[in-house]
């Protein structure tokens, strides 16, 4: 009897492992091998674990930040369908980085020792910007991630648990970040503080940072801009029709965001003043997004997709999905990925909206690159698809992952878990990221207007043929001396009003008899030295002129006076 009982207690048991062992499995994100990956044309870019307690607490907001502050400098050497790298954080033999001189000088020995019989080799210098990901978990604590490595550059506790704490944005020099209704300015090196500022009102989403401002959002519709370069110095406020409910975005040259009458609106970049504002067909679920500087997107609730000329707000096309769509538009190169709220990715051409290709079951755009389009099914799967066709070329089970992130800055797949985890996946055929934004050098200067470019001398220094350009790089003015005073060659009178002038006098007094304007008979509005003929509705001194005053000042009835 006692043996029955222990036989029978075995077998419950084992039952229970079996029944229990599916959700053992679910309990962590699952590892990848390198043949399954190999088999979906990827590789493993690193997986890592962020600096939090997975028991206490997860991940809440997640942005990628692409700058070419410090790139990666790689010269790629070419010869007969064979390529070889030399990378400045390569390391030489004792252990330090080699640096541009060192990468180039390795790249120099190595072309000196090809054979020339098989073509001349070719060497492309490479600049890869640096991607930095900024992850912030719900106890409050921001984290800075190396996207090249996984390795945590540093974190920071800035907020406490419970408190409104939105996506984090940054540039070359500094990141923004909202804790506890404060607008904090760190350093993007080391986390450390610049500056903090009360907000006077409730921040709707994170910070979005610009050229020369960092812009938030406030619930009550307004946009509040703050100057990063000479600390937190409050502009006046964008107005706007409604309460924001969804993050904005800011270009060079402008800022969008949309609010919950249906109306999105386009601010100047530069100062408080709106551009336009467009009426939706719908409620408009997501953030806009746009191809810096000419084209802006966003999507409604009616299944539209629009496209704005940034510049004007005219629409240059506008897309029925015929479902509800509640992400933002994606453009890359000459395409916009939409996922669809039921389910589906449409693929649109960017030039006139027209349909590329549709696939069905797809949840969330990933990435993409020149050969191929990563997605999420709505089993949680990543599908690759063809890029050109949208046929599927395969599908990679995701189990116990639920962090997905949609980049449509690099053609890196972003993947994780809240509880810490992180795993970035690449093209076996893209070693270095491919960058689908425009990323500007920390010292690279303003490309010239369309229309405005002048040409350049040899040197490149100033136009070669600017006759408006000082010697000294300083106004334009064609009749301004170097002294101040008038040039000999001004045909309209030197600084003692010499004959050149055909219409001045001789000296400095008397009129000159070709001067039709002159104060004699033949000038209609003409008077005498001191004041204005009677015939001149316009005189300084004349009865007929309605705007006119008998002293210095402005009449009272001028409406233009001082």
């Amino acid at each position: 009897m006692h043996i029955h009982k222990c036989v029978t207690r075995l077998i419950l048991f084992a039952m229970l492992v079996v029944a229990a062992s599916p959700a053992m499995a679910q309990l962590g994100p699952r590892n990848f091998s390198p043949l399954e990956l190999e088999r979906l044309g990827l590789e493993k870019l690193w997986i890592g674990q962020l600096p939090i307690d997975p028991h206490r607490s997860e991940i809440e907001k997640f942005r990628q930040v692409v700058s070419l502050k410090n790139p990666l400098v790689v010269f790629e050497v070419e010869q007969d369908g064979r390529t070889a790298t030399f990378a400045s954080n390569e390391l030489s033999i004792l252990g330090q980085p080699l640096g541009e001189e060192g990468a180039k000088a390795k790249a120099d020995q190595y072309v000196a020792r090809l054979d020339d019989s098989k073509g001349k080799p070719v060497v492309n210098r490479l600049e890869i910007p640096e991607v930095t990901f900024l992850a912030q978990s719900d106890a409050g604590m921001l984290m800075s991630i190396n996207g090249r490595t996984g390795r945590t550059e540093w974190s920071k506790v800035y907020g406490r648990r419970g408190y409104p704490q939105p996506t984090p944005d940054a540039n070359d020099e500094f990141v923004f970040t909202i804790n506890d209704f404060a607008l904090n300015c760190l350093h993007r090196n080391n986390g450390e503080l610049v500056w903090s500022r009360k907000l006077e009102g409730v921040p709707i989403a994170g910070p979005v940072v610009g050229e020369e401002f960092t812009y938030v959002p406030m619930l009550d519709g307004t946009v509040v801009a703050y100057n990063f370069e000479g600390g937190p110095r409050l502009t006046p406020r964008y107005k706007s029709l409604g309460r924001i409910h969804k993050p904005m975005v800011a270009s060079k040259t402008s800022v969008a965001w949309a609010t919950d009458r249906d109306y999105f609106y386009v601010g100047y970049a530069d100062r408080p003043l709106i551009r336009y504002r467009i009426e939706s067909s719908g409620e408009i679920l997501a953030p806009p997004s746009y191809e810096d500087p000419l084209r802006l997107f966003f999507t409604t609730k009616t299944g539209y997709v629009y496209c704005l000329y940034a510049p004007d707000g005219s629409v240059q096309w506008r897309f029925s999905c015929g479902q509800p769509i509640d992400t933002s538009a994606v453009a890359i190169g000459d395409a916009v990925f939409v996922a669809l709220q039921r389910g589906g990715l449409y693929k649109l051409g960017i030039d006139d909206g027209g349909v590329k290709w549709f696939v069905p079951r797809i949840e969330q755009f990933l990435a993409a690159n020149d050969q191929y389009a990563y997605a999420l099914d709505q089993t949680k799967n990543l599908v690759v698809l063809d890029i050109n066709s949208g046929a599927q070329v395969g599908t990679l089970d995701l189990s116990g992952y639920d962090f997905f992130y949609t980049n449509g800055q690099t053609d890196r797949i972003i993947i994780g878990s809240k509880k810490g985890r992180l795993v970035v996946l690449r093209s076996a055929a893209h070693p270095y990221p491919m960058v689908h934004v425009n990323v500007k050098a920390p010292k690279d200067e303003e490309a010239p207007a369309e229309g405005d470019k002048k040409e350049e001398d040899a040197g490149g220094d100033k136009p070669a043929v600017d006759p408006f350009a000082a010697p000294g790089g300083g106004v334009a003015d064609p009749f301004a001396a170097p002294g101040g005073g008038a040039p000999a060659a001004d045909p309209f009178g030197g600084s003692g009003g010499g004959n050149a002038n055909p219409f001045g006098p001789p000296s400095s007094g008397g009129s000159g008899s070709n001067d039709p304007f002159g104060s004699g008979s033949s000038d209609p509005f003409g008077g005498g030295n001191s004041g204005g003929g009677s015939n001149d509705p316009f005189g300084s001194g004349g009865s007929s002129d309605p705007f006119g005053s008998s002293g210095s000042g402005a009449g009272m009835d001028d409406p233009f006076g001082n």
